[in-house]
């Protein structure tokens, strides 16, 4: 399943995620994407928080805090 090896690539890659698997990720369990001014992204879902992420300047990947908090706002872990 799509969705398992994304979650798997979040818990084990971290140094690695792109945007387009935090849209992956993201968008298949329900956000959608209000792109907000500048370089950063927010997802939206009713009833829950925003999700903001920061598009990477010079490298494709985002940066581990940001994933580290989508793995611990979504409750991946564990």
């Amino acid at each position: 399943m799509k969705d398992e090896r994304i979650i798997r690539k979040f818990l084990t890659d971290k140094k690695h995620i792109t945007v387009k698997d935090c849209d992956t990720l993201l968008l298949s369990i329900g956000y959608e994407l209000r792109k907000g001014r500048g370089s950063h992204r927010t997802y939206h879902k009713k009833g829950n928080r925003p999700i903001t992420i920061v598009i990477p300047k010079g490298t494709k990947y985002i940066n581990s805090l940001y994933v580290n908090n989508i793995v611990k706002f979504l409750e991946l872990e564990g």
